[in-house]
C-alpha cells in the first residue's frame, strides 16, 4: 500500500509540473511539445464580425 502511495504522490508530481510548465507556455506551445494532456488552458476560437 505504501509504494501504490508513493507512485500515486509522484504521478501528481509530474502532472503538477507538466500543467505548471503548460500554463507557462501557453496552449499552442505546449501542444506542439506533447504537453496536450495537461491542464492547460485551451483557447477556444472566437469568430468576430
Amino acid at each position: 500500500m505504501l509504494t501504490s502511495l508513493a507512485r500515486a504522490w509522484r504521478n501528481y508530481s509530474d502532472e503538477k509540473e507538466k500543467t505548471a510548465l503548460a500554463n507557462r507556455l501557453g496552449p499552442h506551445l505546449a501542444r506542439d511539445i506533447g504537453l496536450d494532456g495537461a491542464r492547460a488552458p485551451r483557447v477556444l476560437p472566437t469568430l468576430r464580425s
